[in-house]
């Protein structure tokens, strides 16, 4: 959404107040007495709508040149007795000034200055007028014109944070993505690997061996472009769960899970304590997924070698550990995108994610909160 004109930068209320300015002066011409005070009156609003297109030409134009030339034809004419009416210039003067001033003790003091120029033009030349309803007029125009700068001020700075939110969820978003895709990609090719390197090795001793070692890989390879194609509909439905897209894999879903790293290879032992179908969703992804880059990080750093997954599930928080007895995806020297991914993932619904080495082997812990039914 588009910031409306009287917000945006560089405004400089000057043509508003010409315009503004000229009603102002007509109504006076208008209001005069007699033809010299018309003519006194027409005169102050010429030099007062001066200083107002001197304002639009040099907007660097001083605060005090500009309040001594906007203000002084109004006063000036009401200190020789004639032209009360240029009071309304006097009006749009101070209220232009406040609107143009960036430094609010110059708009304390302009203002002040105006307010106080009835009372001080009635104890310098003394006639009947209306000076208190002036000085009225004076300070509605000075206030209004200050909460209009705050107006514009928090209009400007809302639109400064609705920028800066949408960048930041642009920015979630492509994280999200980018972590989706990892962890679906980066599975299904590991076990792939695994599985067409088991069917490498049996080829010729095992031929129906091998045989079922590749049919495992297409069945995961499938399976797997099958979950990249929800994933894509996914993003693109504005309704999670719409027809025709796939459900996000769930706590529920790490027997399955497992069992496809034992086929393709790779063995697991799985410790499951509590209800996993029960996990919520959100909880239950970001388990899944951790559980997932575990497995696929142990397959291709330490490929052969036996891990071990324990998932407790409590009322409020499900914690995960994965163990295997390789040396882990530092040790390789390039730990790549999967360690901050899950990260990521645990720490963003409020949890805590450790991965190291330990004796024996490398180890992955995650607790994550239960955020409640979906």
């Amino acid at each position: 959404m588009q910031r409306p004109a009287w917000v945006s930068e560089g405004d400089t209320w000057s043509s508003r107040a010409i315009v503004v300015g000229a009603v102002a002066g007509v109504a006076g011409i208008l209001a005069a007495r007699n033809g010299t005070d018309r003519l006194g009156v027409a005169a102050a609003t010429v030099v007062t709508l001066a200083g107002f297109g001197a304002k639009l030409r040099w907007p660097g134009l001083s605060p005090l040149v500009l309040a001594s030339w906007t203000f002084s034809p109004a006063i000036a004419l009401n200190l020789a007795g004639r032209g009360e009416a240029a009071m309304f210039l006097l009006v749009v003067a101070v209220s232009f000034l406040v609107l143009e001033t960036p430094d609010q003790r110059t708009r304390l003091v302009a203002g002040s200055v105006a307010l106080l120029s009835p009372a001080v033009i009635q104890a310098i030349h003394p006639q009947d007028w209306g000076w208190p309803y002036w000085m009225v007029g004076l300070g509605f125009g000075w206030l209004s014109s200050e909460q209009m700068r705050r107006f514009r001020d928090l209009a400007t700075e809302l639109a400064a944070t609705r920028e800066l939110l949408a960048e930041r969820a642009v920015d979630a978003e492509r994280r999200r993505i980018a972590a989706e895709l990892h962890d679906v990609v980066g599975h299904s090719l590991t076990v792939v690997l695994l599985s067409v390197t088991g069917a490498r090795r049996l080829v010729r001793s095992d031929p129906d061996g091998a045989t079922r070692a590749l049919l495992e890989a297409e069945a995961v390879g499938r399976a797997s472009l099958a979950e990249i194609r929800g994933s894509v509909r996914g993003l693109r439905d504005a309704e999670a769960g719409g027809p025709g897209v796939a459900p996000m894999p769930a706590a529920g879903d790490l027997p399955e899970l497992v069992d496809r790293m034992v086929a393709a290879g790779s063995p697991v032992d799985l410790d499951i304590r509590g209800d996993v179908g029960a996990v919520e969703v959100v909880t239950g992804l970001v388990v899944y997924r951790v559980v997932q880059e575990s497995l696929n990080n142990a397959a291709r750093h330490a490929p052969g070698t036996p891990a071990r997954v324990a998932v407790a599930v409590a009322d409020d928080a499900v914690d995960v550990e994965v163990f295997d007895a390789g040396t882990g995806p530092e040790a390789a020297g390039s730990p790549g995108v999967g360690l901050l991914g899950m990260r990521e993932r645990v720490e963003a619904v409020g949890g805590t994610f450790q991965a190291g080495p330990v004796p024996g082997g490398w180890r992955v812990r995650a607790h994550v909160p239960r955020l409640g039914s979906a």
